[in-house]
């Protein structure tokens, strides 16, 4: 019982040395990085009001007054999508912080683990700001668009504009209740679920292929991670790109874009990962610099530095 009582205390005081241990770290990696949190902030602030902005209502889209549907690749049915924008959010921030506070198990850096989640935030926040400015100044028509907007057959004559007089807005043919869903299916290009998911799982599978070594470099911060087999580690970093992939398919599959809005929303998130991986981690293909961070800390451990925090390239 004594033996019991013992063990438990020690569990505690080794739970209380980490929580005091990892207080000023924290303390001092806000200190280091309050600027950039700030901007983000201010960047978030810019999104959510573009968020509740419309979009440019004065796209047109061909209404025939004998019915003839012009647009067939418009009038697939309005079914709810298979992952929400706040799901699709979720899984985009909590999956790559598990994966990078895992990592540490093994990598035992704090500093580490505070740039690779201040370079997820470069990523979502600035890959969201890119998407939302083009989706509300271009947009488009979602393949469900005319299942929401239940144009009136046939239109008002001497309303429409183009050739034939066949081209009409939203305003002078659209007879559906919900203006939401209406307005919200004139925002097809880009993909913002495309660009999230790739912003969010490339990052993570870039910096799984650079902590484990991939290239073949057994030195560094992550020898305990490389030493052992190849294939599996080709696998970790292909999941989180498989899964990002399928969530966009998933939005063609369910008449929420076009194949093309998912393919430029993806390429914003890939571009937005590698920038954003590249302004926190001194390189991407290096196999010597790639898991050194800009970050330097205070609290930064003698096995840190003693792993190359301290001889990287100015």
């Amino acid at each position: 019982m004594r033996k019991s009582s013992h063990a438990f205390s020690r569990s505690l005081g080794t739970c209380g040395s980490s929580v005091r241990e990892l207080v000023p770290k924290l303390l001092d990696f806000f200190r280091a990085t309050w600027l950039d949190w700030l901007a983000m902030s201010a960047v978030g602030g810019v999104i959510t009001a573009l968020w509740f902005t419309h979009p440019d209502l004065s796209h047109v889209f061909p209404v025939a007054s004998d019915g003839t549907l012009y647009r067939p690749d418009l009038a697939y049915p309005h079914i709810k999508p298979v992952f929400s924008a706040a799901a699709a959010g979720v899984l985009s921030a909590l999956i790559p912080l598990a994966t990078f506070l895992l990592a540490q198990y093994w990598i035992r850096s704090f500093t580490d683990f505070g740039a690779a989640v201040l370079g997820l935030g470069y990523s979502l926040v600035t890959g969201t700001c890119f998407q939302i400015i083009l989706k509300k100044n271009i947009g488009g028509f979602r393949p469900h668009f005319l299942d929401v907007c239940q144009p009136r057959l046939p239109p008002h004559a001497g309303q429409g504009s183009g050739f034939q007089q066949i081209m009409y807005r939203i305003d002078q043919v659209c007879t559906g209740e919900n203006r939401w869903d209406i307005r919200n299916a004139m925002e097809s290009f880009p993909s913002g679920h495309a660009e999230i998911v790739f912003a969010a799982f490339c990052f993570m599978a870039i910096y799984l292929f650079t902590h484990l070594k991939i290239t073949g470099c057994e030195s560094g911060p992550s020898t305990t991670l490389a030493r052992h087999g190849r294939y599996w580690k080709m696998l970790l970093v292909v999941i989180p790109i498989v899964f990002a992939t399928y969530l966009s398919s998933t939005l063609v599959s369910g008449y929420q874009h076009h194949a093309h809005d998912v393919i430029f929303g993806a390429l914003i998130g890939i571009m937005m990962a590698a920038f954003g991986y590249r302004m926190v981690y001194r390189g991407i293909l290096s196999d010597e610099w790639s898991t050194v961070p800009y970050l330097e800390l205070h609290g930064t451990t003698k096995r840190e530095q003693a792993e190359g925090l301290e001889t990287a390239p100015v």
